[in-house]
């Protein structure tokens, strides 16, 4: 099924859950943010993470390209504490190197299903925000998006 739709605001959460249901193989994520919280606020977010450890368990690919800063920013300290937690649970995480700022928001799943936005992954992205994104189920269209991933991926460096 070939289609492209728009996701406003709370609707990111289905679709996330829906196109990282349907993987078979991997999953590629660019985030500026990712936020790990045990507040209530972050429950719908959580769900989203639990989703990732679990495809990650069953042996499927998972890379998460996140932002840092180099210097001790509370983004950096947010995103590498992600970056510790994730990689507990056998999920690739990278930064760009020097320093260069990782803004997109981007989920690709098998080359074929995708969505690209302005959703990071917090709390607030996911329920309080005003945020828009697209969700595209076409490889066709994710074909130039999954080249430019990769050849980002390669030219950056582990969180340690």
């Amino acid at each position: 099924m070939e289609s492209i739709k728009v996701i406003k605001n709370e609707e990111y959460l289905a679709a996330a859950l829906g196109v990282l249901g349907l993987a078979r193989a991997k999953v590629d994520i660019c985030t500026y943010k990712f936020e790990l919280s045990k507040s209530v606020e972050a429950r719908p977010l959580n769900t989203l993470i639990d989703e990732l450890y679990t495809l990650a368990a069953a042996g499927k690919k998972i890379r998460v390209l996140l932002n840092t800063t180099g210097a001790r920013s509370g983004l950096t300290r947010i995103n590498e504490h992600a970056a510790r937690v994730l990689q507990e649970h056998n999920i690739d995480v990278r930064t760009l190197p020097d320093g260069r700022c990782q803004h997109a928001k981007i989920i690709l799943v098998d080359g074929c299903l995708g969505i690209i936005g302005s959703h990071n992954w917090s709390p607030k992205s996911m329920v309080k925000n005003f945020e828009v994104a697209v969700e595209i189920r076409h490889a066709g269209y994710l074909q130039d998006i999954q080249l430019h991933f990769d050849k980002i991926w390669a030219g950056s460096k582990q969180i340690k």
